[in-house]
């Protein structure tokens, strides 16, 4: 860090030097050139010197001649005062030296006196005066002057000359710096060209490197043919592991050099980092890359030939533009990283279920060799690195690794120190490629690893050479050998150490001790040659089982011993059973015939006298130990014993048992109910119809008497009528039992079916003498609009006020009291109280009060006055309305009935009312619909088979009628379905009630006047439009009812199912929610309190999501994919909720077909 600090102020101070110097070589040639200056001007001095001498000369001779010239003497005053001050027009420079200026002024002091001489010798003439000697001093004082020029000027040339050496030093050593900073950029340049390609480079591969690949993947806009491939290289981690990064490294060069030399040269291949790679083509269609990738994978195959024992294996997946228009390069990569990793998962298992296989293979090889290897590695002897093929709970060394490390670790671990050098010696590579030339070369080596009973050997087995003829693969196996003498292992080593055998009958099962240990409660082993119970083995956890099912017995000890004492608990029924596994001869002779397991189940009595079952498993195996009395080693035949308490699963079957009994028991009943009910209907119609035979005879013999005529005929039409009544309430009554009673579900108001029942009741009542008091407000009925089967409401209603009214007493009264009990997820639940001042009932009957035909036989009840089945059939259509009732009675004090009907909450619909109350009009509405052309159109529907003709039937109108039961309303849907089909519609819109009516005309661009509705059975809906070759189907429908669908629950009564919460709850722990959002759904009330719960915990999308994949695979798999299928999802909180995989497309094609028709 202080060298870089040092290197930047070593090159700034070159900077500011290089700055100076320059500074300094402008200031001396500006000082050069003012001297220069200086010495032209003192050479123009010395010449007007010289100048002022000759012309002072000439001017003596003209005067001496008496010549006179002025201007001349003009001329030399002007020279001289610009010899001493400057003159412009001269071009002369004022000298700045102190005795040229000396002189000068000398000089110009003598001329004024030569001026003088000159005045003389014009007046006097030359004789009088000594001009002569004046001007020779003149022309002296001139010489001077021109000197001292000259000398100045040979000062400043001196100077110059020194200030040129001065510049010139200057410039060579600007020079030398400048030249030193060039080769210094050059060479900056030279590295930043040098780091460039290091940034963009990688050195291992040659390949452009992931800053290189980055810079692509920033990329927002690629082109339309842009394609993205991302591969990935397999098992690199466990060559590093096992043969170091070198060997590692030169895998990753192996695939760089072959990918690259197998993608085509223009375009990108790059290395994105550790084992992965990117490449990004253009102009490659889906075909082309995958043509490209194929060759790849090719290329990479044949590469491999040539390193058989490190086969490059990888992964790839690609993504192209076109099918992601938009994507940025970083999402094209991100779905080619998707796709790569789908690839890599069917690599991983093709590799693992060869390299399985090969451990089979391996494994057989091995058991060839023996059976009580516990851990076995393959070995490579020319890569130096193996794997563990099998492998025990305790085994100490990795899955895989370098064989050499692997030999230093177990002769590190294992193997005493006295041994170590001879073990190490034989394990090398070099020595057994020496020893192993052919499948009989197996080397062993025993060793002792401390612990006390039993030794350890190794066991070398080759499985193959190269070509040539060099020891490749082989195996090393491990082995314990246990000696007679009782060791102190722990319980699950012992048991490992007995049972590792046992993993080979089951295919290398990993998991076999675990699950012995998870399944039994108690594990005992034995050895069956020598008849000795070894050891129980305590399992954590179960220590109380392990008492309770196991006898405190010191141990070891005879076998035999141990049963025969434990045999005085068994029950002499289930004795048998337990016989077959207490006698070690038994078990021996079961074993060397094959049988290597057996289980028998038996009961104990314990000592408090409960009763306990248990089931016994017995597993036997052959191990070789060493015996220590006769130094040798002996095979021994072992048990391990399972004991499994099953007491409570006896229990649940007899709890079961308990259950089919009842059931039957019920079935009797029901038998014995139905002989009663034939049994009572034949009595019950036989004596009407006696009474009709006797009058009739009367009537034969008294035919003239009038009155008595028609007092028996009044006597016949009452018993008829009972009759009627009878054989009307035995077919509804059957028909509810059958589940075929059809609710419709109509609009009502509910002040209007009040009204119609009161109409009804308070005749009979004042007939009767009796008080009729009906208790209601508009506050009581905050939902008079509602949806629901009036007919059978009327029913229920004049059934039971029937009733008060037919056992009351006159001058009594019968009070109703209506209210709403509850309001929510737009159901009104109302509550009716309906109490009389009758008879009564007694609570021996008032228990059986709806059971069909019941009647309490009293002298009050005549019997013509009641078939016995009005209360069962009331009780049987609220139920099916979801409702309750409930009685309560007190003899001669009266009754009281409770009923709780639930409804669905209509829109009132007042436009007919307003208007009518506008136009203050109070009578009925005539409708009139007609349709032109309805006759022709009449033909092309099914009208003409349900003999409706001269004219169209209108659904709603006499064409349908009010179907009556579960087949006739679902043959009244294939009707209207056929009738839509035959009308060109090919794809029909269904719903399910008016919820999902309303909600596809008020928010679905979707032609409403098709709209079928189906109720709930959409599941006969689908099969009908498969049988009647319909295309598709569009349901419509509320998540109330259609959240059933999601479980396959395909008709969507409550009756039929009601499993809503519970599929909405499941869904959602399927999209990620917590247990306590999943309860909080099951506690809920409603479909739509869940989905605000799902909404509150933010997974509502997700769950809707799973719930519309479930409803599409069922729509499917009812339909077996014969016709398209699809479903909108609502509810009416949040509206859309979503909708299936297929329902777009429906609806594209309903509305397509829509516009066809138009």
């Amino acid at each position: 860090m202080s060298e870089v600090k040092n290197k930047k102020k070593k090159s700034s101070i070159i900077q500011v030097s290089i700055g100076v110097l320059a500074v300094i070589m402008a200031i001396l040639i500006i000082i050069m050139m003012g001297i220069v200056s200086d010495i032209q001007g003192t050479a123009r001095i010395v010449n007007y010197t010289g100048l002022v001498r000759g012309e002072t000369q000439r001017l003596i001779k003209l005067e001496l001649s008496m010549q006179q010239e002025n201007e001349m003497i003009h001329d030399i005053r002007t020279f001289i005062d610009g010899l001493r001050n400057g003159n412009d027009e001269l071009n002369l420079v004022r000298l700045n030296d102190v005795d040229f200026q000396n002189k000068m002024q000398e000089l110009d002091d003598k001329f004024s006196d030569l001026y003088k001489k000159i005045y003389l010798v014009r007046f006097k003439g030359a004789r009088n005066t000594d001009i002569i000697p004046e001007s020779e001093e003149f022309f002296v004082i001139c010489d001077e002057a021109t000197g001292l020029a000259e000398k100045y000027s040979q000062k400043k040339a001196t100077s110059l000359s020194l200030l040129e050496k001065y510049i010139t030093a200057d410039i060579v050593v600007l020079m030398l710096l400048i030249g030193y900073e060039f080769i210094k950029a050059i060479q900056y340049a030279a590295m930043n060209r040098l780091l460039q390609r290091k940034v963009y480079l990688d050195d291992a591969t040659g390949l452009p490197n992931k800053n290189k690949c980055e810079e692509l993947l920033s990329e927002e806009e690629p082109d339309a043919d842009t394609g993205v491939c991302s591969f990935d290289l397999n098992n690199l981690r466990r060559i590093n592991d096992s043969r170091g990064h070198e060997a590692g490294d030169a895998y990753i060069r192996r695939f760089a050099i072959c990918l690259r030399a197998s993608m085509p040269a223009e375009q990108f291949v790059g290395r994105a980092g550790g084992d992965e790679f990117l490449a990004v083509t253009h102009g490659l269609d889906r075909e082309q890359m995958t043509q490209c990738l194929e060759k790849v994978r090719r290329d990479m195959r044949e590469e491999s030939k040539v390193y058989p024992d490190t086969p490059l294996s990888y992964a790839a997946g690609f993504a192209l533009a076109g099918d992601f228009p938009g994507s940025t390069m970083r999402e094209l990569f991100n779905c080619a990283d998707k796709n790569m990793y789908i690839n890599k998962n069917h690599v991983k298992r093709e590799e693992a279920a060869a390299e399985k296989h090969q451990g089979y293979q391996l494994l057989k090889l091995l058991n060839q060799h023996g059976s009580n290897f516990s851990d076995c590695l393959y070995c490579d002897a020319r890569m130096d690195t193996y794997r563990a093929i099998r492998s025990s709970e305790n085994f100490f060394l990795a899955s895989d690794g370098a064989y050499s490390g692997a030999v230093e670790q177990i002769i590190e671990e294992q193997i005493e120190k006295s041994c170590q050098a001879d073990i190490r010696e034989g394990l090398q590579i070099s020595e057994l490629q020496k020893k192993m030339h052919t499948k009989e070369d197996v080397l062993e080596y025993e060793y002792n690893i401390g612990k006390q009973g039993a030794y350890n050997r190794l066991t070398l087995i080759p499985v193959d050479w190269d070509e040539d003829k060099k020891l490749h693969h082989f195996l090393l196996a491990f082995e314990t050998i246990r000696k007679t003498s009782e060791g102190q292992t722990g319980a699950k080593e012992q048991l490992q150490l007995y049972y590792e055998q046992l993993k080979q009958s089951i295919l290398e099962n990993d998991s076999y001790v675990d699950a012995l240990l998870e399944l039994s409660d108690v594990i005992y082993t034995v050895n069956l040659t020598k008849d000795v119970l070894e050891r129980r083995i305590v399992l954590n956890g179960k220590e109380q089982k392990s008492r309770e099912l196991f006898m405190d017995y010191p141990l070891p000890c005879s076998y035999q011993d141990y049963c025969w004492e434990y045999e005085k608990k068994i029950t002499q029924e289930t004795i048998a059973g337990y016989c077959m596994t207490d006698n070690c001869e038994k078990l021996r002779k079961r074993f060397e015939n094959g049988e290597t397991n057996m289980s028998v189940e038996y009961c104990a009595r314990e000592d408090d006298g409960s009763i306990r079952w248990v089931q016994k498993t017995v597993l036997m195996t052959r191990m070789v130990v060493f015996d220590t009395e006769i130094l040798a080693e002996v095979p021994m035949i072992y048990a391990i014993i399972l004991l499994q308490d099953t007491t409570q699963r006896h229990e649940r079957d007899e709890q079961e048992q308990a259950r089919l009994q009842a059931a039957f028991n019920e079935m009797r009943a029901e038998s014995r109910a139905k002989t009663n009910f034939l049994s009572r209907m034949s009595h019950d119609i036989r004596t009407p119809l006696n009474g009709i035979i006797g009058l009739l005879k009367i009537d034969e013999t008294h035919f003239e008497d009038k009155e008595l005529i028609q007092e028996n005929h009044k006597k016949m039409k009452i018993a008829a009528n009972y009759l009627l009544s009878l054989i009307n309430d035995v077919l509804q009554m059957s028909k509810i039992e059958e589940g075929h009673i059809v609710l419709t579900h109509e609009y009502i108001c509910l002040k209007d079916l009040v009204y119609e029942i009161e109409s009804i009741i308070t005749h009979k009542a004042a007939d009767e003498d009796i008080q009729w008091i009906y208790e209601k407000n508009k506050e009581n009925i905050p939902y008079p609009y509602v949806y629901g089967s009036s007919l059978h409401l009327r029913q229920i209603f004049l059934n039971i006020y029937g009733n008060c009214i037919k056992y009351n007493r006159p001058g009594g009264k019968i009070t109703t009291v209506m209210e709403a009990a509850d309001v929510h997820d737009g159901i009104c639940t109302y509550r009716w109280t309906i109490s009389d001042t009758g008879i009564g009932m007694s609570p021996e009957f008032l228990s059986h009060i709806f059971d069909p035909f019941s009647q309490e036989k009293t002298d009050a009840r005549s019997v013509y006055q009641g078939t016995g089945l009005g209360m069962a059939i009331t009780k049987g259509l609220i139920e099916q309305m979801n409702g309750s009732i409930e009685v309560t009675s007190q003899v001669g004090v009266g009754s009281v009935f409770v009923i709780i009907i639930p409804f669905e909450i209509a829109q009132e619909q007042k436009k007919d009312e307003e208007i009518a109350e506008k136009y203050d009009y109070e009578g009925g509405l005539k409708i009139t619909i007609s349709v032109p052309e309805g006759v022709e159109i009449a033909k092309k529907t099914f009208n003409p088979r349900l003999g409706i003709v001269g004219g169209i039937s209108i659904l709603g109108t006499s064409g349908i009628v009010e179907p009556m039961s579960e087949a006739a309303l679902v043959q009244s849907i294939n009707v209207e379905m056929k009738q839509h089909f035959s009308q060109g519609e090919e794809y029909l819109l269904v719903t399910p009630g008016n919820y999902g009516a309303d909600y596809l005309r008020e928010h679905m661009d979707l032609p409403y006047e098709k709209n079928i509705k189906c109720s709930n059975y959409v599941g006969e809906t689908i099969d009908m439009a498969i049988d009647m070759g319909v295309k598709g189907i569009l349901f419509i429908a509320h998540i109330g009812k259609f959240v059933k669908v999601a479980a396959g629950i395909m008709n969507t009564h409550s009756h039929s199912a009601d499993a809503r919460m519970e599929v909405l709850a499941s869904n959602a722990i399927r999209a990620g929610a917590s247990l306590e959002c999943a309860k909080e759904i099951l506690n809920a009330s409603t479909t739509d309190e869940a989905i605000d719960i799902l909404e509150k915990y933010q997974i509502l999308q997700k769950t809707m999501k799973e719930i519309l994949d479930r409803i599409q695979f069922y729509l499917n798999h009812r339909s077996y994919e014969q016709i398209l299928l699809g479903a909108v999802i609502f509810n009416n909180t949040y509206g859309y909720l979503g909708q299936t995989a297929d329902a777009e497309k429906l609806i594209k094609l309903i509305n397509a077909q829509n516009d066809e028709a138009q």
